[in-house]
């Protein structure tokens, strides 16, 4: 979880101590929810449990009976370095085997 994601979730926990802002609070809390829910698949408590946790969790696993907090799945990324020379031609190809 982003770490403005944790910020804003500290604010809006300090915010909720006082009850008269409980009403814009909980409003709040269900736009920023279905927003998150929509981008990330994950609900604003699953990101709260992924953090502490330190796994990736959703609780809607619990659902199709599969465990809630799982390892991440590490991210590969994919690097294409090129030698610099150009490729050979159909007929450069058919001229060396034939």
């Amino acid at each position: 979880m982003s770490k403005i994601t944790v910020k804003i979730l500290t604010v809006l926990t300090v915010i909720s101590l006082s009850g008269c802002a409980a009403p814009i609070i909980l409003t709040g809390l269900g736009v920023a929810s279905v927003a998150t829910n929509e981008t990330t698949g994950k609900s604003i408590t699953d990101h709260a449990v992924s953090t502490v946790k330190d796994q990736d969790c959703k609780i809607a696993r619990a659902l199709q009976k599969q465990d809630i907090c799982q390892d991440p799945v590490p991210e590969f990324h994919l690097t294409v370095t090129t030698t610099g020379v150009e490729p050979s031609s159909i007929e450069e190809i058919q001229s060396k085997y034939h």
